[in-house]
């Protein structure tokens, strides 16, 4: 993730067509009001860029919603959800709920 010119790693936690949960690292002193980019690199040349905003945050974790999501990486973030859904039906219901 980045947000001016300070740039960190994060635990990713769960993902979803709306959003994100990571986990950032501690300590971290950055204006949480201000939106983030954030890359999600799923493989070599695979990966998910974004803007986002941190929406809540619980026990030390961030809640984070898209903002600005480009076509490739809307197209991957779909797949990657599609891969890893237990329930195809969810997936279609997130995806009628994003029209």
């Amino acid at each position: 993730m980045q947000s001016g010119d300070q740039e960190w790693s994060c635990n990713l936690l769960d993902i979803s067509l709306k959003g994100m949960l990571v986990e950032p690292p501690e300590n971290l002193d950055i204006d949480l009001n201000n939106p983030c980019g954030m890359a999600l690199f799923l493989g070599e040349d695979i990966s998910i860029h974004a803007r986002v905003t941190i929406t809540h945050t619980s026990d030390g974790n961030w809640g984070l919603k898209w903002l600005q999501i480009d076509a490739n990486s809307l197209q991957h973030l779909r797949r990657l959800i599609e891969l890893n859904a237990s329930n195809p039906a969810m997936l279609i219901r997130e995806l009628s709920e994003l029209s």
